[in-house]
């Protein structure tokens, strides 16, 4: 038990912890520096901080935090207290992460790693006037650091680290006439996770719905308990892997109820110095149809009665859309507002 004058002795100062009873049990880690989270299994609970510091390292490392400062807080850790904590704002923290990982908790998401990795992205009260986010408030903690990047986990754009293949993918909204479609650049080093994120934030789609990816042949998910057919997880494979040389065949399906199906083309295969920011949406043509609208049918049908105001159902449309549908337009400039909110709705899965 810590005496009330004891000091952290690491770089990013104290963590604390918290049980959190699901199904099976979680422990969180939480850094009242940056605010960073950390989730490891609770079980068993007896050694939870003899591998505390490790599930700590993962995530650091994770968000690009250099070996040697890693190494440093670990070294640190070597000496574990215990103290109680009356601090209502790690509290509250705490709280709120673990109100959002119970969601998601169990067939959903049962990585707990992920999880870490998500909600370092939620936007904090207590950092509103600091960086945002958990992952911003590390990336500046570290930022005398050169070799400190936001890594594209964090779902933002950023330099992709040098040494990386990155893939030119041109995504079309299969069916769509005229096409609807996107031209992204990934880091091929990120997951097909990943690869989801920011096809739904280069369309405009919300990660409301169910999606896959099927790449000659192999369906690509997160696995869940009631799948009719096993998928392999898309979390535990780059994007690199999945396409390979770029040969290959790629769809992408969301929303298993509308049925917006894609076809992926990779363009090109670059290098990090042949591009300025990645992940990015460089190209694209015509608007993302809206979300619930019943697919490529019920869009059309859609476009035709906001079109015409004597439609008895015009009004309706108009209000539950929250406007009017320009077809024919897109911005790119969206992209990055677009997938930094993606894991503020990556947790509501209604499929």
């Amino acid at each position: 038990m810590a005496a009330a004058d004891d000091v952290s002795t690491t770089a990013l100062g104290d963590w604390f912890a918290t049980a959190l009873f699901w199904k099976p049990q979680a422990a969180l880690l939480v850094n009242t520096a940056t605010m960073i989270p950390a989730f490891t299994p609770l079980a068993p609970a007896g050694k939870l901080l003899d591998r505390a510091p490790e599930a700590i390292a993962a995530v650091l490392r994770a968000h690009g935090v250099p070996d040697d400062k890693i190494t440093a807080e670990l070294a640190e850790m070597s000496d574990v207290v215990i103290a109680p904590t009356n601090d209502r704002q790690i509290v509250g923290v705490m709280n709120e992460f673990a109100w959002q990982g119970e969601g998601v908790w169990g067939p959903h998401d049962p990585d707990l790693f992920s999880m870490s990795m998500r909600l370092s992205e939620l936007i904090l009260g207590p950092l509103t006037e600091r960086h945002g986010t958990p992952a911003d408030e590390l990336a500046a903690f570290f930022s005398t650091d050169a070799d400190v990047v936001a890594l594209p986990t964090a779902n933002k754009p950023v330099v992709a680290p040098a040494g990386r293949r990155v893939h030119q993918l041109k995504v079309t909204l299969r069916g769509s006439k005229p096409p609807i479609w996107r031209r992204v650049v990934v880091d091929g080093g990120q997951t097909l996770e990943h690869l989801h994120a920011v096809i739904q934030a280069a369309f405009g789609w919300w990660n409301y719905h169910l999606h896959d990816f099927d790449i000659d042949g192999v369906r690509y998910g997160i696995p869940d308990e009631d799948d009719w057919t096993p998928v392999t997880d898309e979390r535990r494979v780059s994007i690199d892997q999945a396409i390979g040389n770029g040969a290959r065949k790629i769809r992408y399906l969301y929303d298993f109820g509308d049925n917006w199906d894609h076809d992926i083309v990779v363009e090109r295969t670059m290098s990090t110095s042949d591009v300025a920011t990645v992940p990015d949406c460089i190209d694209g043509r015509r608007a993302c149809p809206p979300e619930d609208c019943g697919g490529l049918w019920g869009y059309r049908d859609l476009l035709g009665i906001l079109a015409d105001p004597t439609h008895p159902e015009h009004e309706e449309r108009l209000e539950w859309i929250g406007g009017p549908i320009d077809p024919d337009a897109f911005d790119p400039s969206d992209f990055a507002d677009n997938l930094h909110q993606q894991t503020l709705t990556s947790f509501d899965v209604f499929d």
